[in-house]
């Protein structure tokens, strides 16, 4: 075996020029793959930094009217875990923003509130310090667990922070842990910057009041099972359990059940429901640079087969001196291995340099990634192996091609046609040949795919989303962590409101609850007549908004009227919906004075006006109802302030700072941003995949032009002769360029033929994640097959055109 490696490094070393060709095909498509394959590895297949994983369940609530899996309300998960037989325990944890001070300056970082059992439930032992402790959550404790990111990016790894003081929300938080470095909570993402007990609630979820209700689903539980139990168990305990709490709270429980399902599956598809978008997107990036890697395997074959043909003496005389297939295929072999290995090396080299500049670059992938994504034994493993794969699967038919020299006429310096003696479709097509159609087609494939998703993201950018866009600046602040009292916030809404309106060049001002496209709080809503203790509710998202806000961001009302002044918290309450909601609980009926409830309250609210649908969550998504109530009779601390000017409204966001100083200077202004940049930044995923695809089918593209190009190029010097008797005999140089021209478009429209079969086969897989385009769409399999044509005939036609130019003469003394 050394021996073989040693005589494969001298003869790769002679041959420069093919070895360096070889390697950087080989690390583009082995470079690719690993930086891919570390993204999934991260997000998929790596553990969760957990004690038994497989123990840990996500527990959830079930509605009847409702599908998926969705989170629990407060009351309901202290009584699962006080009467449940399942778990060994049982922890939740929700989300928030907190404003973290540092006397200077200050941001807004996201956290959760979590039970006290929170760490020790997942067998998380923080590296400093302590997690927290019972009574911790049994009365408001003011402490913290920071993350291990934190801790590194803000507090500067300072080795005595226990103990030390972080203000949040106005309030001193003491520290009493650090969590480990790989531990960023059980959900996709960065995680948040720091833990705290759900007894903090009133100071870091201000103006939250969902803690005491049955109906408000906020809390993500997980439960341990104990020995023996198994998750069927488990949900069957749950449902017993939870039909309990369904007769003794029928009006808060009636139509609802409990769940539970692997807290890994639970991480990647949380809602339970449809297929999981970021496996479906994972496997559709994996597939396609596994498709740049074959086509660079098969470029390397043809490079392997045409050197063969060159070595076909040196094969014949050790054949002559007694060698063995065997030992000429292992050492041809050791060859393709040894270039393999040096294409992964460079391979690894190129994936580490990727997903570098990517946690560097913070950009929205198709999956989150944090700065624990990093080339782990598995990946390593996985680099190697397919490094191996790759060897052999290049090598291994060239090597056999190579070691069946026909010894004899070989000696004798007689002409062997390579492709002679084939049976069936080889005895039609060249091994090289069939290398072509095949990376012909599988670059098709990977060109359909990313034509789709961008097909997709051009749908997505021309979508009306229902509002104007342009000229409105927005602006998120949160009053209940300044420590505003309802009073005193309307009177703060009221005058910052007007005091941007009254700014030069802007037409209008108004504040939201929720800007554009940050959806709203689901209720539940039972028209006037429907049985409010039975299955007649309907979950609707909703928003609060201040006046003048429906004209700021150009929502046009329909029908009816906006709100006013008169709509205080003293007169009857009064909502504003959309076209959708007009039309699913009224149908034809006029929707101007009707009624419905909240569900826990008890007056109705009557419908004044209907607004024009518009995109409440995501430009691509589709109709859905929603409902708009006033600012005034529903206070919010949590609001955004909207200022619509006639020009560029990112130029009003200095003076309308001002304006907010001016009233309260202390008050922290976040997500500054205008409504066109947030539309964008909707989409920045979809923009994300269409890069991400169009990188990998270009260097696809080019690899299979390369591979073209080079058989091209082989059946020319093959041909020399036969094309010099020829042009002798009188053909001109036309019909020599039709020769290997439609030589070559041949190759390539049987190549496209089988590409197209293939992608639309597989167009099926991608229906979830493409959802503005019909996956079948023909303009993108035409386009895309007439761009990889005409770049293909493009590869074709110079070594055509070098055809043409050959000298009778000097072909018929061709050897």
């Amino acid at each position: 075996m050394f021996q073989d490696v040693r005589y494969g490094i001298r003869t790769l070393a002679k041959s420069p020029g093919f070895t360096i060709v070889a390697v950087l095909s080989l690390a583009l498509g082995i470079g690719a793959n690993t930086a891919i394959f570390s993204l999934v590895n991260a997000v998929l297949l790596r553990p969760l930094p957990v004690s038994d994983a497989p123990s840990l369940m996500a527990v959830s609530t079930t509605d009847q009217r409702n599908p998926g899996n969705l989170p629990i309300s407060h009351l309901n998960f202290k009584d699962l875990r006080a009467q449940n037989s399942a778990f060994s325990g049982m922890a939740a944890f929700t989300f928030a923003q907190a404003n973290y001070s540092t006397g200077k300056e200050s941001e807004q970082i996201p956290i959760q509130l979590v039970t006290a059992n929170y760490f020790s439930l997942l067998g998380t032992q923080p590296v400093l310090g302590r997690g927290f402790l019972p009574q911790e959550e049994d009365a408001a404790t003011e402490v913290v667990v920071i993350s291990h990111g934190f801790w590194e990016r803000s507090l500067g790894t300072d080795p005595n922070i226990i103990g030390k003081k972080l203000t949040l929300n106005r309030t001193a938080f003491t520290v009493v842990g650090v969590a480990p470095k790989n531990f960023a909570g059980t959900l996709l993402g960065g995680g948040p910057s720091l833990w705290a007990p759900l007894s903090m609630h009133n100071v870091l979820q201000p103006g939250f009041d969902w803690y005491e209700t049955r109906r408000g689903l906020f809390l993500f539980g997980i439960g341990r099972l104990k020995p023996g139990v198994t998750p069927e168990q488990a949900r069957s305990n749950l449902r017993t359990v939870f039909a309990n709490l369904e007769q003794a709270f029928p009006v808060d429980n009636k139509g609802r059940s409990a769940t539970a399902v692997s807290l890994l599956d639970a991480r990647l598809n949380p809602n339970g429901q449809g297929p999981n978008i970021v496996l479906r997107l994972s496997s559709i990036l994996m597939i396609v640079v596994g498709i740049v890697l074959l086509i660079a395997c098969a470029n390397i074959a043809n490079l392997l087969l045409a050197r063969a043909s060159k070595r076909r003496r040196e094969v014949a005389i050790r054949l002559a001196l007694g060698a063995k297939r065997v030992r000429l295929i292992r050492q041809l072999l050791t060859e393709s291995l040894l270039l393999a290995f040096a294409g992964g090396a460079m391979g690894l080299l190129l994936a580490y340099w990727c997903l570098s500049a990517l946690v560097g670059a913070d950009l929205p992938l198709p999956f989150p990634i944090d700065d624990t994504l990093s080339l782990d034994p598995r990946v390593l493993a996985f680099t190697a192996l397919l490094a191996i794969a790759t060897g052999i699967l290049f090598g291994l038919a060239p090597a056999i091609q190579a070691s069946k020299a026909d010894v004899v006429p070989v000696l004798k310096n007689e002409l062997v046609p390579s492709g002679s003696g084939g049976r069936g479709i080889m005895a039609y097509f060249t091994l090289r040949q069939l290398l072509v159609v095949a990376q012909v087609a599988a670059s098709l494939v990977a060109l359909v795919a990313a034509g789709l998703f961008l097909r997709d993201l051009r749908h997505a950018q021309h979508i009306d989303p229902g509002f104007e866009t342009n000229g409105v600046l927005v602006m998120n602040f949160n009053l209940g962590r300044e420590g505003y009292t309802e009073e005193r916030g309307q009177v703060f809404f009221e005058q910052i409101a007007e005091r941007a309106a009254s700014l030069p060049g802007v037409m209008g001002a108004a504040i939201a609850q929720n800007p554009p496209l940050a959806g709203g709080f689901l209720r539940s809503v039972f028209p006037e007549g429907a049985d409010s203790t039975t299955r007649d509710r309907i979950l609707v998202q909703v928003n609060t908004v201040g006046i003048g806000y429906f004209q700021t961001i150009g929502i046009p009302l329909v029908r009816g009227r906006d709100f006013s002044r008169a709509d205080t918290p003293t007169s009857p309450k009064v909502v504003i919906i959309n076209q959708t909601m007009a039309q699913q609980f009224w149908k034809n009926d006029e929707p101007i004075g009707k009624r419905f409830k909240f569900f826990g309250d008890k007056d109705y609210t009557t419908v004044i006006g209907v607004a024009r649908d518009s995109k409440y969550n995501g430009v691509a998504e589709d109709p859905q109802p929603f409902i708009y109530q006033p600012l005034l009779q529903n206070y919010t601390p949590a609001a955004a302030l909207h200022v619509r000017s006639a020009g560029n409204g990112a130029s009003l966001a200095a003076a309308v700072r001002a304006e907010v100083q001016r009233l309260d200077p202390t008050l922290s202004l976040f997500n500054v941003r205008t409504l066109e940049e947030q539309v964008s930044q909707s989409l920045q995923p979809q923009r994300m995949n269409v890069v991400l695809l169009t990188v990998f089918g270009v260097l696809a593209l080019l690899l299979a032009s390369i591979g073209l190009y080079g058989v091209a190029s082989y059946s020319v010097s093959q041909r020399t002769r036969e094309i010099g008797v020829r042009m002798a005999l009188g053909a001109k140089p036309s019909n020599v360029l039709a020769l290997v021209l439609g030589h070559g478009m041949t190759l390539v429209g049987i190549g496209l033929a089988i590409g197209l079969v293939v992608a639309y086969v597989a167009a099926g897989f991608a229906r979830a994640v493409v959802v503005g385009v019909d996956p079948h769409d023909p303009t993108t399999y035409v386009a895309t097959a007439a761009v990889l044509g005409g770049i293909a005939m493009l590869a074709s036609y110079i070594p055509a055109r070098r055809a043409t130019r050959i000298d009778p003469l000097i072909a018929l003394r061709t050897e």
